[in-house]
């Protein structure tokens, strides 16, 4: 359906849910197909969300589906070796998109539009209007954009005023997907019942959510805090997050380790106008005391993560890319039980209560309703939860022989397949 419009109008604006209706699929297989042809002598251009996209579009796309013996593939272009100049380009449109500006392509593909991180000022509409549809005008070119939705963002207003812009529109959502008959409806029920209810109608029901109120609604103090939760065990992997402020934002950091898949926050640390030498030893002083493995993630700032490594603190840069669905993550955790928190976590549980969607920016946090700081442990959380949600140790296997003699426990041991 989505190709028949695309091939008849030569331009197309298409929403489908994630995971589902192969999307993205769709433009890496046309833009592979554009390029085969003996005639086509213009370039075509893949354009991600960001870089790490693009890379991922290179590894699980076209190197499947452009083969070796025809194809050259690397993260940056894929070009017919028997058609030099039939070059299929691998951009970005995150930080500055005006390096795309220039050139004329045949075809364009737009992958995960509304999801775009675009700075400079420009936005989806800019970008396209100013960046990308230059490059078509000279061939007549086609441009696909698709996307899943991500609210009531730039992409919405793009799809409103599609006419304007030459484009035709086609939405099909899960739902719509089991009344076609191609999908069974034990699936779509499957997904609902294991999604948060806002996620669902967003991400596969394909409607135009716009979140106001509490930003975790889902968060109860009698439901997810646990003043019962123990310290981590020494066979258990410590993690934690950081969050680096200083007035008015608070340096944040939390403590925690995965437990039959319930991330278990079990200590934090909150300071204002802290150096980074003292959430050094802070953080130093809490890893020597659970003598456990670690694991650390945190803001990007390189002199004070390199504070945290010269003390020998491992820290990786923390997941900053998609905000929104960051908080989307957490929000399910919460929702299905998979998030618990110590009572000694008062600045965490402070700032869960009170965080909420920015009145006039669209799934922005509001930061006027945090009077203590930048809702910092609220970002530290997402810092977690995107890099250590799965990260859980095993407890080690108690040996039943380990007090009798030694050939016994040897035995033991070789049965289990533990040597």
């Amino acid at each position: 359906m989505a190709a028949a419009l695309f091939f008849k109008h030569k331009r197309l604006l298409l929403v489908l849910p994630r995971q589902y209706g192969g999307k993205t699929e769709l433009g890496c297989q046309i833009g592979v197909d554009y390029i085969s042809h003996a005639s086509t002598s213009k370039p075509a251009i893949f354009l991600a969300k960001d870089r790490k996209s693009a890379k991922k579009a290179t590894r699980e796309k076209y190197e499947r589906l452009a083969p070796k013996e025809i194809y050259s593939v690397n993260t940056e272009q894929v070009y017919n070796k028997r058609n030099r100049p039939a070059t299929l380009y691998i951009e970005s449109v995150d930080k500055d998109p005006d390096r795309i500006r220039g050139g004329t392509y045949g075809f364009v593909h737009w992958s995960e539009a509304a999801f775009a991180k675009i700075e400079k000022g420009e936005t989806i509409i800019s970008v396209f209007d100013k960046v990308v549809q230059p490059t078509l005008s000279l061939l007549d070119g086609y441009a696909l954009i698709e996307t899943t939705l991500n609210g009531k963002n730039e992409f919405h207003e793009l799809w409103e005023r599609h006419e304007e812009f030459g484009f035709h529109r086609l939405l099909v959502s899960l739902g719509d997907m089991v009344k076609l008959g191609i999908l069974p409806l034990e699936t779509y029920e499957k997904v609902r019942s294991t999604t948060h209810p806002d996620v669902f109608r967003q991400e596969y029901e394909c409607e135009w959510v716009s979140f106001t109120g509490r930003m975790y609604p889902e968060f109860e103090v009698e439901t997810h805090v646990d003043d019962q939760m123990p310290y981590p065990k020494s066979w258990q992997t410590m993690i934690y997050a950081v969050d680096w402020g200083y007035h008015p934002s608070a340096t944040a950091v939390l403590y925690a380790y995965v437990l039959e898949g319930v991330l278990c926050i079990f200590d934090e640390h909150y300071e204002h106008k802290e150096l980074p030498i003292i959430t050094a030893e802070a953080i130093d002083k809490v890893k020597r005391k659970h003598a456990c493995r670690t694991a650390g993630v945190s803001d990007h700032d390189p002199g004070n993560n390199e504070e945290l490594i010269r003390r020998g603190i491992e820290v990786a840069n923390a997941e900053k890319i998609n905000v929104k669905g960051a908080r989307m993550q957490v929000k399910e955790a919460m929702y299905f039980g998979f998030i618990r928190i110590h009572p000694r976590c008062v600045n965490l549980i402070r700032e869960l209560l009170a965080a909420t969607w920015d009145p006039k920016k669209e799934n922005e946090l509001d930061d006027t309703q945090d009077t203590k700081g930048h809702f910092d442990c609220e970002a530290a959380l997402r810092y977690l939860i995107r890099k250590f949600a799965e990260t859980e140790a095993t407890a080690p296997e108690n040996n039943p022989h380990a007090a009798a003699d030694t050939a016994s426990a040897a035995a033991h041991r070789i049965a289990r397949g533990m040597v």
